[in-house]
């Protein structure tokens, strides 16, 4: 069964890459708002560590830190002495005014799909910040307020997943919070997925819908001829009372 990690497939070179992309939404449509793409890759500039996806608007330590970053060690690394990335980590900082952070999941085929998310706040001075799991534009599957230092919150579907067709996606958002702030809002995010299922796979509703309607055709036709039966009946009776009056 396939399977995905936002960690384990992030991307240094491409943008679109595979199933992932990476970018942001306006300020206050973090469901309905259109996707943009970040537009390009750069390194912490001291360590080169720490990497990040930004738009065109966005570089390191500029006033928006609007991003999706990510940590190309297998150890620990840390910022601005404040800042704290596990091993391989994805992260997301809001811009500062209001845009929200997005990492997309595209579906590749139809069928059912579980997913399994963590956010986590990760900076020493947290206070809140907002994170959201949005369905294709249309519907907030998950929605947390993570408040204060090292705060976590976690989702998860049922076992059997969610339906999800081809092309369509999954939005994993990180915004200000009830806050309204920016500051110190950098979260990580650990995303996982599996595809159970495709939906051409599973033969169980056209055998039942095939039964179902085999058993309808049946009772119907009984019924049918019962009527038809019992109409002969009726006219056998007519005419032999006929036949006696006269």
């Amino acid at each position: 069964m396939p399977k995905w990690s936002l960690s384990s497939d992030f991307s240094l070179i491409h943008n679109p890459s595979s199933v992932w992309s990476y970018g942001l939404k306006p300020a206050g449509y973090q469901v309905t708002g259109m996707f943009s793409l970040f537009t390009h890759l750069d390194p912490e500039p001291k360590s080169h560590e720490i990497v990040a996806w930004f738009g065109s608007d966005t570089i390191w330590y500029d006033p928006h830190w609007l991003g999706v970053y990510y940590n190309t060690k297998p150890t620990n690394a840390i910022i601005l002495d404040a800042i704290t990335f596990t091993a391989n980590s994805v992260a997301f900082h809001p811009g500062n005014d209001g845009r929200f952070s997005v990492a997309r999941f595209t579906a590749p085929k139809d069928g059912n799909y579980v997913i399994s998310a963590t956010f986590a706040h990760i900076t020493n001075c947290a206070q809140h910040s907002g994170a959201y799991i949005v369905y294709n534009n249309l519907m907030t599957l998950w929605e947390v307020d993570l408040a204060g230092p090292r705060d976590s919150k976690s989702f998860k579907t049922t076992n059997s997943g969610i339906t999800v067709r081809a092309n369509e996606h999954i939005d994993f958002i990180v915004g200000v919070g009830l806050d309204n702030i920016y500051n110190c809002d950098m979260t990580s995010a650990r995303v996982d997925i599996q595809l159970l299922d495709t939906l051409e796979n599973q033969p169980g509703f056209p055998i039942i819908t095939g039964s179902i309607g085999f058993v309808l055709g049946i009772i119907i036709s009984a019924i049918l001829f019962h009527i038809y039966y019992r109409y002969r009946e009726n006219r056998r009776n007519v005419n032999a009372d006929y036949q006696v009056i006269n």
